[in-house]
């Protein structure tokens, strides 16, 4: 499962990537995570017809993974301190090791290279770019948390004199080329001009033709390419995945991306970048999720 802000996504898949069934629940305003959890597993416990090899839990925030609970979820409070594992091994009847919490972009950068846009691909980093920018890294075919908080490039310094992040930093990457960030950029430009800020505007117009809108957006992938690079110059990925509702914009926001990773990075390695956009959409985080159940 894939618990969002808005839902939390579920679905069943066999260990051989076929997948099966697939459902939505909604997070209703004010309810605790014991009752939002009791409700999917409700939910699920009927679509295993059989016994169920265990549940892969994709979960914004900082993870406490040995207590098998959420530490910190700025845009999800409800989720602190709640015991996940627990909430759910318990009415499934799994052991709580049967029940492998893991951040939500990192169960879409597995979800994505099972059985999406990076399918088989050994070496890879997803962004999601949306409200922040997220991220996961596979090394060598398998997920790479480091200490546990490995990936987060979203918070790669890019501007030291920019503006405050969330984070309690300032010039991060989520602050420039993000979605937030792209539709302030836009606001502060006036642009579209018939709807300052719309982002599906502001791409169809910088798609369509030269001009002010193409010019923001590239600006835009300039600045996440600078971010990149880095990435490219301490690991040598070479393969990129975008994810999120911003990723509509990758091939307008490609050129700046690509110039960037000209200017910033070390080697000769540009030719065999490739930016590709995944392709679960929804589906990624918990197509992820249950793939951390396989090893």
């Amino acid at each position: 499962m894939d618990v969002g802000g808005s839902a939390v996504k579920l679905g069943m898949v066999s260990a051989d990537g076929s997948r099966r069934e697939e459902r939505a629940i909604a997070v209703e305003p004010g309810r605790s995570a014991e009752q939002i959890f009791a409700h999917v597993a409700e939910v699920l416990a009927p679509l295993a017809a059989g016994p169920l090899g265990g549940v892969g839990v994709g979960l914004p925030g900082l993870l406490d993974r040995e207590a098998g609970c959420v530490r910190h979820s700025p845009n999800l409070p409800w989720l602190e301190d709640a015991p996940v594992r627990d909430l759910l091994s318990e009415p499934l009847g799994l052991a709580p090791e049967r029940v492998l919490l893991e951040n939500d972009a990192n169960v879409a950068a597995l979800g994505e290279q099972w059985l999406g846009a990076a399918r088989g691909m050994r070496h890879l980093l997803l962004l999601t770019l949306g409200t922040g920018i997220g991220g996961g890294l596979i090394f060598d075919g398998r997920l790479f948390i480091g200490e546990g908080l490995a990936g987060e490039v979203g918070h790669i310094t890019v501007d030291p004199d920019g503006l405050h992040c969330g984070c309690g930093s300032r010039g991060c990457l989520e602050t420039l080329a993000s979605a937030t960030a792209a539709r302030r950029r836009a606001v502060e430009r006036g642009l579209p001009r018939e709807a300052p800020g719309d982002l599906e505007l502001l791409t169809t117009r910088g798609r369509a033709s030269a001009g002010p809108e193409r010019e923001l957006l590239e600006a835009v992938g300039y600045d996440l390419g600078r971010g990149l690079a880095d990435v490219v110059d301490l690991l040598d990925v070479r393969t990129f995945v975008f994810g999120g509702g911003f990723s509509a914009a990758l091939d307008v926001l490609e050129p700046g991306i690509r110039r960037a990773l000209g200017d910033w990075s070390y080697g000769e390695r540009l030719a065999g970048v490739q930016l590709i956009r995944a392709t679960l959409g929804g589906s990624a985080g918990w197509i992820g999720a249950a793939r951390l159940l396989l090893g």
